[in-house]
């Protein structure tokens, strides 16, 4: 539910009772008052619009936890790019390979799909995720015509489920060398072999 009708017995009970509707704070709607008489206000209230709503809640829940965000929102045909700013603690926002920075990404994306549920987000801080992305594609890339070249196969360096989606994907794109993982967990390594094909 993104949208509803409440009334009080003033403005203030009114929208108190469309938050508790809602389930939201007063800075993630807009509402505009239906009928007021004496003893009752109706109003109607809704969740603001995708990209407005992505920047309270993100500036909501990053200060509670007492970071001051620079908060930069773009959108593309694939949904929404927020990019994060703090002055001194971008580190740890990130964390230790990006883990950090997946679990905001997926607590803003489940907060956000209740009021926008075919809404794409990427969360970044930095352009910690862009860097890291362009770094693995290139990597991956040089060290795939290398194993071309000499025929032998080559490890990388340990990585996230994700890094290897990546890695993954740029290598598809390859022909002549294939990817596979040896090992479990953090251990886990990450293989660049000539394919049975070359």
């Amino acid at each position: 539910m993104r949208l509803a009708e409440t009334a009080g017995k003033n403005l203030e009970e009114a929208i108190d009772n469309g938050l508790k509707t809602l389930k939201v704070r007063q800075e993630e709607v807009v509402y505009e008052i239906i009928s007021e008489v004496e003893g009752e206000v109706k109003i109607k209230m809704e969740v603001k619009e995708p990209r407005q709503h992505l920047f309270e809640l993100t500036k909501f829940i990053l200060e509670s936890c007492g970071f001051r965000p620079s908060i930069n929102i773009a959108k593309d045909d694939k949904g929404l790019y927020m990019n994060i700013n703090t002055k001194h603690a971008d580190a740890i926002l990130i964390g230790k390979k990006g883990e950090t920075l997946w679990a905001l990404q997926y607590i803003i994306t489940r907060l956000m799909k209740r009021f926008h549920p075919n809404l794409k987000i990427l969360v970044d801080v930095s352009g910690y995720r862009m860097r890291r992305t362009n770094f693995l594609k290139k990597k991956a890339a040089a060290i795939a015509h290398i194993v071309l070249q000499t025929g032998r196969e080559m490890a990388l360096d340990p990585l996230t489920k994700r890094e290897q989606q990546i890695v993954e994907g740029i290598l598809s794109e390859i022909k002549g060398v294939k990817i596979y993982s040896i090992g479990k967990g953090a251990s886990k390594n990450v293989i660049i072999a000539p394919s049975d094909e070359s």
